[in-house]
């Protein structure tokens, strides 16, 4: 295949793709390895049979430590058929209506939307943890769609390194700066036990606001997709300034990570649209919490 997408989303072509960095497809979101020969660059499926006995052998691991963190639960059941929906979540706490999915394999979002709804309609609440493909060390664009929120951690997501047996839960994070960078806090848990996550009750960091200085500028103006320009444009027209004159030091307070336009554009009219986020329960016409 010619191109493939990155880990912020953005269809790369081939021939100016970077060895070290990781790819998917675009239709089904696996991972993809850059071939490069002497005649041509293009990307590949990565091995699918070993990627797949691989990804099996994760997520039975994942499981059974999930399930060992439980044990002391009455009523927990592993694949438990929910016949009204079509859904078997991975681990099933039947008294207390919770769902917990170990997702280790990309994920579109219909079909996550899809099922937290199914879940969300008999009453039952769903925890997603992650690992396997979405396994890292930062929190990236990717990650965003299995958002949730607490008063404890704020907008959070857990990660399950099922081989080193390590909990990371990243909390508090925030879109700073005009480019909606994803600030976050994170919290390891090597070996834990239950309550060590449960009472796991952490400090909100304070964020400074970001300045609109002349390395932003410079970014700025090299903003050329079209939605960047149709922002320009209008913005110009209605006000007789160029937003790189308009937001010239000004300072950008952190945000919270919903939001689907980058701040600079919401801070020059764009309307504040939000990322599709099924986890996050309130209502949009409230204002989310930041």
């Amino acid at each position: 295949m010619y191109a493939a997408l990155n880990e912020l989303g953005i269809l790369i072509y081939a021939q100016n793709a970077k060895e070290k960095d990781k790819y998917f497809c675009c239709r089904c979101e696996k991972p993809v390895k850059l071939i490069a020969t002497k005649a041509r660059k293009y990307f590949r499926h990565l091995n699918k049979t070993n990627n797949d006995i691989n990804e099996r052998n994760i997520h039975s691991v994942g499981k059974k430590i999930i399930l060992d963190l439980l044990k002391n639960h009455s009523n927990v059941e592993e694949e438990f058929f929910l016949p009204e929906i079509q859904q078997r979540p991975d681990i099933f706490l039947v008294d207390q209506k919770i769902a917990i999915e170990y997702q280790c394999a990309l994920l579109k979002i219909n079909l996550l939307e899809e099922r937290i709804l199914g879940y969300r309609r008999l009453g039952i609440k769903s925890i997603w943890i992650l690992g396997g493909d979405y396994l890292d060390d930062r929190v990236h664009k990717k990650h965003l769609k299995f958002i949730n929120f607490s008063d404890k951690l704020g907008y959070y997501i857990i990660m399950l390194d099922s081989i080193k047996q390590a909990f990371t839960v990243f909390h508090h994070i925030k879109f700073i700066g005009p480019f909606n960078q994803i600030f976050f806090q994170r919290q390891i848990f090597q070996d834990a036990k239950l309550n060590d996550i449960l009472e796991f009750e952490p400090l909100d960091y304070h964020l400074n606001p970001v300045l609109m200085n002349q390395h932003f500028i410079h970014r700025l103006r090299q903003k050329n997709d079209r939605n960047s320009q149709q922002v320009k444009m209008d913005f110009f027209q209605r006000h007789q300034i160029t937003v790189e004159d308009y937001l010239n030091n000004r300072y950008f307070v952190p945000v919270a990570p919903i939001y689907f336009y980058p701040a600079w554009q919401m801070a020059c009219g764009q309307r504040k649209k939000l990322l599709r986020q099924p986890l996050l329960e309130f209502k949009t016409k409230k204002k989310p919490p930041d």
